[in-house]
């Protein structure tokens, strides 16, 4: 977490975050309590753990952020009945009686399922027969509090060997893997977007398919021949030029994990670090980091050496193993990137999405009307003519605006026709729009800009 920000009278006040710090108060505050006489709950975890007093209790205290905290329930209650006998319990009134267990409901891409929020899980590992106590419980409503115990003087027992068991499993088969996620372990909807949705040069294509798309569906063929498992694409172009739909299309062809990455995503260092270790476990993956340009601190030549250019960089092709895992990146600027950053062996493809010519102009104006019932008359070669530097985003929208004129006009009725002054319209409309906030805001953007 970032250090905490709080507003004065007489300034601001940096309070520093630090985990090992609220863990150690939370190790005092049970030590204080441990001396007065012993709950309904503490006898209970002894008499399972063979343990004659609190002081024979060694403890592991985790805390799962309240964004992590569907993943990390949906995982921990899956790999438990991997490895351990359960028995579970609930407490209340600070130990003192037995209640029932709450449990709550999470989203899933598979749909709802319920866990338990508030439960002590009385654990017998099937093959040693070492005994743990894992209990989990709400903290501010948001995060899960969990502690692992165990009697330090079993020598059967290891709470490193358990939770690394579970990191384990979350990193290499849990619910995150073959699923789309962001930074922050949240879901997103997978795209039902295909290729067929974007207009692509035969170039584009073939590229994206040879270095993306068949290289990720035949890793262990290049596994076996001792080729690189890791492969990077640089995706540049102004806004509106296809770049997020071309992810989008790519997601939705790849049966892998996919990790979204935007620079509200990047909060502290190590972010970037820790999700690429993520991608690895759960290969074969694909990570996207949407406007790259934007993260901040990728150009030395305005911020000089920067942790988190370092961490990119080590990342994409360093000492840390990198396989099976691809990496898509899309920049507006690639002039704002670290020469560094875009050499071959960390994005080794790059792919310029330009503004449209008249033939792709043309092609995309077709492609778009394709889908809607059009009069014979349509003439495209003065409206190709008029959006000459216009993005592919402009164009579609032409389109977009001159449906809804048309069955406005016609009373919504389903045989409607797209005719060339609707077309005519809706152009017109959205020059006057663009002319009159550039008067406005007094801005210098172009077309492609204020439509991308």
């Amino acid at each position: 977490m970032p250090d905490i920000d709080i507003e004065t009278p007489i300034g601001k006040v940096v309070i520093p975050f630090n985990e090992e710090m609220v863990l150690e108060l939370f190790r005092k505050i049970n030590k204080v309590q441990a001396g007065a006489e012993n709950t309904l709950e503490d006898n209970e975890y002894l008499e399972f753990l063979e343990a004659n007093d609190l002081e024979d209790l060694d403890e592991e205290w985790l805390f799962w952020e309240d964004t992590k905290v569907p993943v990390m329930l949906h995982d921990f209650n899956n790999w438990l009945p991997l490895h351990f006998d359960i028995t579970t319990k609930a407490y209340m009134n600070r130990g003192e009686k037995i209640t029932n267990i709450t449990h709550q409901k999470f989203d899933y891409p598979h749909g709802k399922e319920k866990f338990p929020t508030r439960c002590s899980y009385f654990l017998t590992h099937k093959e040693t027969g070492a005994k743990y106590v894992w209990r989990v419980s709400p903290l501010d409503g948001v995060h899960i509090e969990s502690c692992l115990y165990t009697n330090m003087n079993d020598e059967s027992t290891n709470l490193d060997d358990v939770k690394s068991s579970l990191s384990d499993f979350v990193k290499t088969q849990g619910i995150l893997k073959n699923n789309v996620f962001d930074a922050k372990y949240q879901f997103l909807k997978k795209p039902t977007t295909t290729f067929d949705d974007v207009v692509l040069s035969d170039e584009q294509t073939e590229i994206l398919q040879r270095n993306i798309v068949k290289y990720i569906k035949n890793l262990s063929f290049y596994e076996e021949r001792g080729l690189p498992t890791s492969r990077g694409a640089l995706i540049v172009g102004p806004p509106g030029t296809g770049k997020t739909l071309t992810c989008e299309a790519i997601i939705n062809e790849l049966e892998a994990t996919i990790i979204y990455i935007t620079a509200e995503d990047i909060y502290e260092q190590g972010t970037i670090e820790n999700l690429y270790k993520l991608a690895n476990g759960l290969s074969p993956s694909v990570v996207i980091v949407e406007d790259i340009d934007t993260l901040g601190g990728l150009d030395r030549r305005e911020t000089g050496n920067h942790p988190l250019l370092g961490e990119f960089l080590n990342c994409l092709n360093g000492v840390e193993r990198n396989e099976g895992v691809i990496t898509i990146a899309t920049t507006n600027y690639p002039e704002h990137l670290d020469k560094a950053l875009t050499r071959a062996g960390r994005f080794d493809v790059k792919l310029d999405f330009g503004l449209p010519d008249d033939k792709l102009r043309t092609h995309i104006l077709e492609k778009y009307l394709s889908s809607h019932k059009t009069d014979e008359k349509i003439n495209l070669k003065e409206i190709v003519k008029r959006t000459e530097g216009f993005s592919g985003a402009f164009l579609k929208e032409i389109v977009t605006l001159a449906t809804i004129e048309a069955f406005e006009e016609n009373g919504y009725n389903s045989e409607t026709k797209i005719m060339q002054k609707h077309l005519n319209s809706a152009l017109e409309s959205l020059i006057k729009n663009r002319d009159d906030y550039i008067i406005q805001k007094g801005s210098q953007s172009t077309p492609n800009q204020l439509y991308g």
